[in-house]
């Protein structure tokens, strides 16, 4: 044999063990025991929905007859139905889903297999049981036979992320759903403590958690609602309360304003009567004195001890001199009775009249200085006292 016949031989043999691999390939892809990918199209998805329907229906028929006996004839090879079901079952079926068909949203076809439930397939395709009995038309609570075709999405799972304070039995009791559900689908323990922000697959539908959680938000609006319409109330009492007190304050001033005007106007009338009752008072020459009262009376001479250094000059620029009869009294005397320069007096105890001369200090109240001229003796003897005079 020569090179060339070598070379021709060698490649025809590789071509022939390329075939033969390649069929085995195509034939172990065509086998699929667990289930078959099929795209996730609205199409599809009725007609499988249409299928599942129509299976469901010939296995409820086929509950109702009632199974044939096996015949005892020797010749009768037939077997029941319940050995044919588990006779397809193969032990392929048993082993975990291939990486291809875990992708996530593409719909698939599982063949169920003796010991499998609606929880354990949702943990194996990360979806819920709630999920996989809707798309099969099937209650949540159904038991599964050996051979029946179930339509699943892997990745078709409902979460909720827990909140602060939260714990299984709580979120359990709030969506409607089985606590050993929840703990089983997310590989927990009995009596796990929840981490805030913790992400949890639920055995409910999305629209009832979003329903729910719509149903919490919604209170907890009116709550809060509640309690701005309350801070309103307080805060519009509070200033009524303010806006009463400020008019009360306002009153009060206003009537303590109105009562001070009142006091004033009464005063001013009384000045008034008592300058009009000044003005009419008016000295006399008859012998009867209209007017009469009790002073203190006291004595003074014209030294500059008991004056100033003009012991001759008296107020109003009169002078005077020794011998005569002239008093000073104190400014009240003048203010309330009128008793001005010229006016005439009787003192009792005293001969004569006296004429008022002089004015005394404005501390002095009710009192009078009888003029001594330059006796000082005289005037020492007189001292101080209460008389009685007569204008």
């Amino acid at each position: 044999m020569s090179r060339k016949h070598a070379i021709v031989l060698g490649v025809a043999l590789a071509v022939f063990v390329a075939g033969i691999f390649l069929s085995l390939i195509r034939s172990k892809s065509a086998q699929n025991p667990v289930g078959e990918i099929k795209h996730f199209t609205a199409e599809h998805e009725k007609k499988s929905l249409e299928k599942s329907l129509h299976s469901s229906k010939a296995s409820a028929v086929s509950c109702q007859r009632e199974p044939a006996k096996p015949s005892s004839a020797p010749g009768n090879t037939e077997t029941p139905p319940s050995a044919q079901v588990t006779s397809d079952t193969s032990p392929s079926d048993n082993q975990p889903i291939e990486a291809p068909l875990l992708e996530e949203g593409v719909l698939i076809t599982h063949r169920v297999v003796s010991g499998e439930s609606l929880l354990g397939l949702a943990r194996k395709y990360r979806t819920t049981g709630y999920q996989i009995a809707k798309r099969n038309m099937i209650p949540e609570d159904a038991r599964l036979f050996v051979g029946q075709e179930l339509e699943i999405i892997p990745g078709e799972e409902v979460t909720y992320c827990a909140r602060k304070g939260e714990s299984l039995s709580e979120i359990a009791q709030r969506f409607g759903a089985d606590r050993q559900d929840i703990v089983a689908l997310n590989d927990l323990e009995t009596n796990a403590t929840l981490q805030l922000g913790q992400k949890l697959i639920m055995p409910v539908s999305q629209k009832r958690i979003d329903t729910v959680l719509e149903e919490i938000a919604e209170k907890k609006r009116q709550v809060e609602m509640e309690r701005k319409s309350q801070y309103q109330r307080k805060f519009l009492t509070r200033l009524k309360l303010q806006q009463n007190a400020r008019a009360k304050l306002a009153r009060l001033r206003a009537e303590k304003a109105a009562k001070a005007r009142k006091l004033a106007r009464a005063k001013r009338e009384k000045e008034r009567r008592l300058r009009k009752a000044k003005q009419k008072f008016k000295y006399t020459s008859s012998a009867k004195y209209q007017h009469k009262m009790r002073v203190v009376a006291t004595a003074y001479t014209s030294h500059r001890s008991q004056t100033d250094r003009t012991p001759f000059l008296a107020a109003w620029n009169n002078r005077i001199r020794p011998g005569m009869k002239i008093i000073a009294v104190s400014p009240d005397l003048i203010r309330k009775y009128g008793l001005t320069n010229g006016v005439r007096v009787k003192i009792g105890g005293l001969p004569g009249t006296y004429v008022v001369r002089d004015k005394m200090n404005k501390r002095l109240h009710d009192h009078i200085d009888i003029y001594m001229g330059t006796n000082r003796r005289r005037a020492l003897r007189w001292g101080r006292r209460r008389v009685v005079m007569y204008w």
